[in-house]
């Protein structure tokens, strides 16, 4: 008869949470740095030829990418901040209530 797996750590740590949002911010730095270098080479095809349509479509795609990486780093960081709160004034609070629910799983 097979045993049940039990696991030695929570698969949702705090310190595993923020190993991982650490990634998507290099990731999401990583992404800006990208678009803008796109939206370089986008703005150059542009100056060389003005009335190239799809170049300008692009350049205006890559500030949006951009944009979205950026505003993506800022809502990391605010679950970060929000995380800390609520772990500094002692109420268990969402983050605390999702170990709690992962723990009676496993």
């Amino acid at each position: 008869m097979p045993t049940v797996y039990k696991l030695k750590t929570s698969p949702m740590d705090r310190n595993r949470i923020e190993k991982v949002c650490k990634k998507a911010i290099d990731d999401s730095t990583e992404d800006r740095k990208l678009a803008l270098e796109a939206h370089r080479f986008f703005r150059q095809m542009v100056d060389d030829n003005p009335q190239d349509a799809a170049a300008k479509n692009l350049m205006v795609d890559c500030l949006k990418l951009a944009q979205t990486s950026k505003t993506n780093t800022i809502k990391i960081v605010d679950l970060l901040v929000k995380m800390e709160a609520a772990a500094a004034k002692g109420d268990k609070g969402e983050a605390d209530s999702l170990y709690a629910q992962l723990d009676t799983l496993s």
